[in-house]
């Protein structure tokens, strides 16, 4: 897979020359992310808007309860999906606006023209009638996606957070919305296909992305600061974004692997687009490895002398980092399930490791950075292959390889 980049790679700045592509679903209006990258708002949002926010916040609450009954899993899931559904949907519908006329808006990376991203200077207004219809895209889908109950209690807890972030309770009044919003800016009704279901969840794991982003610099902040309180509420909406965002990626992923290999890998490696897509250049998840590195440069002190000292801290702390860990362990497993143990689209042919094997390399990097924060940090010793291994059966120049997206 190529949507996800790798832990700790260096910032960039943006491409200087983007060649345009379709998107990968037209018919999907281009969303707009804030410049800024703040998916939260300093107003608060119109009366009717802040109602709307309300009721879907309580539907959403209402349907995570739900999704982790102790009792299982029974009618009235069903339900209360429907309703989160139809609140959000409410509350996209409400918070809209005039769309931005998106024609001069370059995308700053090819993924952006892939997925139908663009960014710019947007008021609150703006970045509550986009995120919230974001959520409403992903909760409608999630209707027909086999999820497993926890991903989606997952992906449902972060909605709340965002949709928080978006009505703050000392936020100034935001002014009345001048005229009712077009009929056309109404929420993109999703489709039932793999690919459509592709592109939404990625805008959604973007938001998740910015918003983990800024809530680890707020904890790195606050720890630099020696404000504890706020350090470890950051810390927490930390840990519950990385998880939504974890959540976002395996439902991106809802589909066999041969529905991936037909409909979505092709979509994303020539001749449908220029060259070859990439997550490592993927700005929104770039920002939240930038802000982990600089937490974890600011909070190095082990685990068990955190603990001795500020115990919260180091709890939530580690909640965070094995959120983070389990983010790039479930990368493994979904690309194994949709990608097997073929190369990425991006790699030659020649390439001596598997997708798999470099996120297992990846993976085991970010441990062995977390060890000694960690209440159980892996001890992963990575050593150097100093060998070419001997070629199984697949890799026989008879056996036929697809590329890997």
């Amino acid at each position: 897979m190529t949507t996800w980049p790798s832990p700790a790679r260096p910032d960039t700045e943006q491409d200087s020359e983007v060649t345009h592509m379709a998107p990968a679903c037209p018919d999907i209006p281009i969303v707009v992310l804030p410049s800024d990258n703040t998916v939260s708002c300093r107003t608060a949002p119109a009366a009717p808007v802040r109602a709307a926010l309300t009721a879907a916040v309580d539907a959403l609450t209402h349907l995570q309860d739900q999704l982790l009954n102790p009792k299982g899993a029974g009618p009235a899931l069903r339900e209360a999906l429907d309703a989160a559904v139809a609140g959000t949907g409410r509350l996209a519908a409400e918070a809209a606006v005039t769309p931005m006329d998106t024609a001069s808006l370059i995308p700053i990376v090819p993924n952006h023209d892939y997925f139908g991203v663009r960014t710019a200077d947007v008021d609150d207004a703006y970045r509550v009638s986009e995120i919230s219809t974001v959520i409403a895209r992903t909760l409608a889908d999630l209707r027909g996606a086999r999820l497993d109950l926890n991903d989606q209690a997952a992906e449902v807890r972060a909605m709340v957070l965002i949709l928080k972030g978006l009505s703050p309770q000392d936020g100034s009044p935001a002014p009345e919305p001048p005229a009712a919003a077009p009929a056309e800016r109404a929420p993109y009704r999703v489709g039932d296909d793999e690919l459509t279901r592709w592109v939404i969840t990625h805008h959604f794991y973007f938001v998740l992305n910015l918003a983990a982003a800024a809530a680890v610099s707020r904890a790195t902040a606050a720890l630099a600061g020696r404000n504890r309180d706020t350090a470890v509420t950051a810390l927490r909406e930390a840990a519950v974004l990385v998880r939504g965002f974890t959540a976002a990626m395996i439902h991106s992923g809802d589909m066999s692997s041969a529905c991936y290999d037909a409909m979505v890998r092709p979509t994303m490696q020539p001749p449908a687009v220029p060259a070859a897509l990439t997550g490592r250049t993927q700005p929104e998840h770039k920002a939240f490895r930038k802000a982990m590195r600089k937490l974890v440069a600011v909070s190095a002190e082990p685990y068990a002398e955190l603990a001795a000292v500020e115990p919260e801290i180091a709890l939530a702390r580690d909640i965070l980092l094995d959120a983070d860990l389990q983010d790039i362990e479930r990368h493994v497993v979904i690309t194994a399930a949709l990608v097997g143990d073929d190369q990425s689209i991006v790699q030659g042919d020649e390439a001596a490791e598997s997708a798999i094997a470099i996120l297992r390399t990846m993976r085991h990097v970010r441990a062995t950075a977390y060890y000694d924060l960690m209440r159980f940090g892996d001890g992963v010793e990575i050593v150097p292959r100093t060998a070419p291994r001997p070629a199984g059966p697949s890799d026989s120049a008879a056996s036929p390889q697809p590329t890997v997206g």
